[in-house]
């Protein structure tokens, strides 16, 4: 089932359960599905790469929102965007955890040992992950282990 079709179902399921919240919630991720599906050239249909890609960047925002909620001291807020980003993550692929992040970072550097900069080393393990890695976290991972 693509990510479309299982948003789709779970806004069902949600007006079913009258579950107001998830449903705004799902109505929105639908609505970024739609924004990029027009984007891109007619009667193609959205791949589950880009429908991630979208879902990913409304996760983005709702976690930049969260630093600015949390300075302002915003609590209420802030909760409100993690229940939002719990439901968005459940669309997208498991990414990476930390541990398995800096055994692939390693066994990389393994294979290639004048790999010697960070920022080299973290743009080679993007191409190389893709989505299954988190870019800060990937960043973060590489600094320590180059730096």
């Amino acid at each position: 089932m693509s990510i479309r079709q299982a948003v789709q179902d779970a806004i069902k399921d949600a007006m079913k359960s009258k579950n107001q919240a998830r449903l705004e919630c799902l109505r929105m991720a639908k609505g970024a599905l739609l924004l990029v599906e027009k984007a891109g050239a007619k009667d193609v249909e959205l791949t589950d790469d880009e429908a991630a890609a979208a879902l990913r960047a409304e996760v983005k925002k709702r976690q930049s929102s969260i630093e600015t909620y949390r300075e302002l001291n915003k609590p209420d807020e802030v909760a409100g965007l993690e229940v939002e980003i719990s439901i968005l993550n459940e669309f997208l692929p498991k990414q990476l955890g930390e541990a398995d992040l800096e055994a692939k970072i390693r066994a990389f550097l393994a294979e290639h040992p004048d790999m010697n900069h960070a920022g080299k080393l973290t743009g080679a393990m993007k191409k190389e992950l893709g989505d299954l890695a988190d870019s800060r976290l990937l960043n973060e991972i590489c600094k320590k282990i180059v730096g």
